[in-house]
């Protein structure tokens, strides 16, 4: 198990890791997140935390095995981050955190989403979602509590915790790509995949998709899928085995956040079903609409002010999802314009959030919520 974690995470240690693990001039932080499966969304996360939020420490994920993992443990200042993703309300994630609390270290929660208890009791195959009272006893003593969104919050503050603040999901601090220009063909990204459940199954939102993507075709689109997991491209292949159009074009698939932002910044539009195709199209100012399989997907949006843009995956419709989309090309400015300013607002609270919280760190006083 530990070797595999030698090898997992392999690609996130860096010459300058190593020099800052010797030096000991660096908080350590210790990093609670899903890495090393080539998932997109979670990469995305943990790079906005270690290359633009806090990139003043030496950041490891928790489980990291390695010699930098040895050397960074002579730190002296050090803080442990649950960071992003839907981890509130999942077991692995709740044991770190408990592990932690036990050896007396600090830690913070920082831009996490709360798991719908609701949504899950209807798949009781996933057992490791739950202990909420477990859960809402280790966050009483965060030193600090940001959450993704509204709902997250709202489900915290009404179980006791207080001074929770939405600062939105991470990755929204992931630098935008430079926009491509092509004046003269529209082009539609398409992104279908999820790990988890899909609310209304997912026949359904296949269907409707494909009959989107060809009236997209006729209407003159260029359409390209853009996937953010292995699993994703293998439905691409399926949708252009049913397309058979010139017109639709599979992007390669690629582990690559910046490539994956390049990809995204050639789009005029995007309908994507994965919460992070949802935010990073949303960090990169490009109007979308969310086929929203979960609640996670609506505690984003609503982060942002921009519910109209879900179309829940259990009501979706081939009509339903060709009018909205509709809506989305006659809405375009406004739509663009509102999410720019929302996740420009984001970046900035998190910015200032996170200078905050190291500050605390490094004067050994994390009491209190950052402002």
């Amino acid at each position: 198990m530990k070797w595999d974690r030698l090898n997992r995470y392999g690609y996130l240690r860096r010459t300058a890791d190593y020099r800052a693990a010797i030096l000991r001039k660096k908080p350590l932080l210790t990093y609670i997140g899903w890495l090393g499966h080539q998932n997109i969304g979670d990469e995305a996360l943990y790079l906005s935390f270690r290359d633009e939020l806090f990139k003043d420490t030496l950041m490891l994920p928790h489980d990291d095995f390695s010699a930098l993992s040895y050397l960074s443990g002579l730190a002296s200042e050090r803080l442990t981050i649950l960071g992003g993703g839907t981890l509130i309300n999942v077991d692995p994630y709740l044991h770190v955190l408990e592990r932690a609390r036990a050896r007396g270290e600090r830690y913070a929660v920082w831009g996490t989403g709360v798991a719908d208890l609701g949504y899950w009791s209807r798949h009781p195959e996933h057992a490791d979602r739950g202990n909420p009272g477990r859960w809402l006893d280790v966050l009483r003593d965060a030193r600090y509590i940001g959450v993704r969104g509204p709902r997250s919050a709202a489900w915290l503050a009404e179980n006791g915790i207080d001074g929770v603040e939405v600062i939105g999901d991470p990755a929204l601090s992931i630098r935008p790509a430079p926009k491509n220009a092509h004046p003269d063909t529209r082009t539609l990204g398409i992104n279908l995949g999820s790990h988890d459940p899909v609310s209304g199954g997912g026949d359904s939102v296949f269907d409707s998709t494909l009959t989107l993507i060809r009236h997209a075709l006729r209407q003159g689109y260029k359409v390209q899928y853009f996937a953010l997991h292995g699993l994703d491209a293998e439905i691409g292949q399926a949708l252009k085995a049913e397309v058979a159009s010139a017109g639709f074009e599979l992007l390669p698939f690629s582990a690559s956040v910046n490539e994956t932002m390049q990809q995204l910044a050639g789009f005029d539009y995007v309908v994507g079903q994965r919460l992070h195709a949802t935010i990073l199209a949303c960090a990169q100012g490009v109007p979308n609409l969310s086929l929203s399989y979960q609640p996670k997907c609506l505690d984003f949006l609503e982060s942002i002010h921009q519910p109209g843009l879900a179309l829940p995956t259990e009501e979706i419709s081939s009509a339903g999802l060709i009018e909205r989309f509709e809506w989305l090309v006659q809405a375009e400015t406004a739509v663009r314009d509102s999410i720019v300013s929302e996740c420009n607002r984001f970046r900035t609270l998190q910015q200032q959030n996170a200078s905050t919280l190291l500050a605390r760190c490094n004067s050994s006083n994390l009491e209190g919520a950052a402002s």
